[in-house]
């Protein structure tokens, strides 16, 4: 049996299952280099798209055989759905697609942006495309922030003065951020332990976690990581020393609701002395 795959009759939304044309198209497999060729060149046949950039792990140069595929573009505004039209009808010229999540809007980031999943294909290959309008001043280009976006194209000069970080703002919103989650902390630490004295082992772990632990990443971010505080525990393999990444995954971990006390004890303690020591710091944002 050869490697190819048969275009089918049906794609699955997130809104559904809707026919489409059955056009009985042999198709290669689907790889990384042909669904960012096949978009690009899609793309760059339309004056209204200004650029076209590869962001998330390929930014950091941590692309691996399992990344997805993250895509920016940067359009003129009338022109948001229609890019979308675009892309899809060339994806439907190369695969499958199976499965579409549209983000709700309006999105954090302020954008539009759609995730599709390819059916006969590894599940992890999925496009991450965002669209932004050109009138939107944030581009999330800042390579401080966002790493090195590896540009496609760029008609308007998008990428030859890339924005910078405001750091005086950024020190701002941190102290503010260290502030809170300080008292935070303190505040609530008390629902974890009365979910075990109650022994509910799911509540317990739930409130651990997330009055915890979150808190806990929160801060080291805070002390290795401030340009991208909110980040949560994403790439924070990369970041953190060998033993303090030893020490988080021991506390994170639970075999049983038996481990909380001791290991919320040390973390509440680890926690403290971060606190001490982001807030004996001058600053926390770099200069």
């Amino acid at each position: 049996m050869n490697d190819t795959r048969l275009a089918s009759t049906f794609v699955k939304q997130d809104t559904g299952v809707h026919r489409v044309p059955d056009h009985r198209t042999l198709m290669p497999p689907l790889t990384r280099t042909l669904l960012l060729d096949t978009v690009h060149a899609a793309l760059a046949a339309q004056p209204w798209v200004n650029a076209l950039w590869e962001g998330g792990s390929s930014a950091f140069a941590r692309d691996d055989q399992w990344s997805d595929v993250d895509l920016q573009a940067d359009v003129e505004d009338p022109h948001v759905a229609e890019t979308f039209a675009v892309v899809e009808a060339a994806l439907g010229r190369i695969a499958k697609t199976e499965l579409v999540f549209v983000v709700p809007e309006p999105a954090w980031h302020g954008h539009s942006q759609r995730f599709y999943r390819f059916a006969d294909a590894p599940p992890w290959l999925i496009l991450d495309f965002c669209v932004i309008r050109q009138g939107n001043p944030h581009k999330l280009i800042e390579p401080e922030l966002h790493g090195a976006a590896r540009v496609r194209f760029d008609r308007t000069g998008l990428f030859r003065q890339p924005p910078k970080i405001d750091r005086a703002g950024l020190e701002t919103k941190l102290q503010a951020k260290l502030a809170q989650l300080t008292v935070r902390f303190e505040m609530f630490q008390v629902l974890v332990t009365k979910e075990v004295w109650r022994n509910h082992p799911l509540d317990a772990a739930y409130f651990y976690q997330s009055l915890t632990i979150a808190p806990l990443i929160a801060l080291l971010r805070l002390k290795h990581d401030p340009i991208r505080h909110d980040w949560s525990a994403r790439y924070l393999h990369h970041l953190l020393p060998a033993d303090e990444a030893a020490k988080l995954t021991r506390l994170t971990y639970l075999a049983d609701m038996s481990e909380i006390p001791a290991k919320q004890t040390e973390a509440v303690a680890w926690f403290q002395q971060l606190a001490a020591e982001l807030k004996a710091r001058p600053r926390l944002v770099p200069v």
